[in-house]
């Protein structure tokens, strides 16, 4: 009897490691999406950073569609995080 609650009890450990990976590997995803897309805004408009811009007119048909990178874009200027700090964060504490 107390083997079979032992490993029910194992068993739910290993459930709840299961969901916390879970969720750091999402978190993580979010996080690496989240610095894809700030990549893409810098390619697109580093002539402001000093950059190798693309040509001008792809540039300006692409820049509707990134209305959500701008914003974000704007939003992380203001917050102005250290990006290893972030990375840390995501990783877990220790």
């Amino acid at each position: 009897m107390n083997l079979s609650r032992l490993w029910d009890k194992a068993r739910e450990i290993f459930k709840d490691l299961q969901l916390i990976n879970r969720n750091k590997a999402t978190d993580l995803l979010a996080f690496e999406v989240m610095e894809l897309e700030n990549i893409f805004t810098l390619l697109l408009l580093g002539s402001f950073t000093g950059m190798p811009s693309p040509p001008v007119h792809i540039t300006l048909q692409l820049l509707p569609l990134m209305e959500k990178e701008l914003k974000l874009m704007l939003n992380r200027i203001s917050v102005a995080h250290d990006a290893l700090s972030e990375i840390v964060s995501t990783l877990g504490e220790p």
